[in-house]
């Protein structure tokens, strides 16, 4: 009997533990859709192919680039041109890369960096929600929840996605937004 009492009081604390995980990293965010005009910038980053998930170590390289470099940004984004429903998985395109305000800092970049590209991000009509993020593991939840909402959205008004089918998001302090242009 005082086995099953201990039994409980572990699963109970473990369950305790895990909604409280849940709870920190966002897993009950309500997802908030919104329309709007998004992008009209450029970003400085590395070419990444395959997995989205696998993206974090052409991050880090950003992240190295702005340190050695002494860049003043914090803005980082995350482009992802292809549909993981319909591209497979080795084959999927994306760029990790950070804002920039002036577009010289390529070539004064460039030199050190010679695989780093220089690319624009369009003013265009988005979907897009932004989410708390305080860690790898909300950001995962955050992606999760983020992109059917967004598809859902998209689907129910008909807007059909732009040309080139351009996703990406934005890593604030804080938050992440996650965008779709569908113009």
């Amino acid at each position: 009997m005082k086995i099953i009492k201990i039994l409980t009081l572990v699963l109970l604390l473990l369950g305790a533990l895990l909604f409280g995980t849940l709870a920190y990293n966002g897993a009950f965010q309500k997802v908030n859709v919104e329309k709007g005009t998004q992008g009209g910038y450029w970003i400085v980053g590395f070419d990444h192919k395959g997995s989205y998930q696998e993206i974090g170590p052409t991050f880090n390289k950003v992240r190295d680039m702005v340190n050695a470099e002494n860049i003043d940004s914090n803005l980082y984004v995350g482009i992802y041109f292809d549909d993981p429903g319909k591209v497979e998985e080795s084959k999927l395109r994306s760029i990790a890369g950070m804002i920039i305000k002036d577009t010289t800092y390529l070539s004064k970049l460039k030199p050190n960096y010679p695989k780093l590209k220089l690319f624009s991000v369009p003013k265009s009509y988005s979907y897009f929600t932004e989410l708390e993020t305080k860690g790898m593991i909300s950001m995962i939840i955050a992606a999760i929840k983020a992109y059917p909402a967004l598809g859902e959205s998209i689907t129910k008004d008909k807007a059909a996605p732009n040309g080139q089918g351009l996703a990406f998001e934005e890593y604030h302090t804080g938050f992440t937004r996650f965008v779709m242009q569908v113009e």
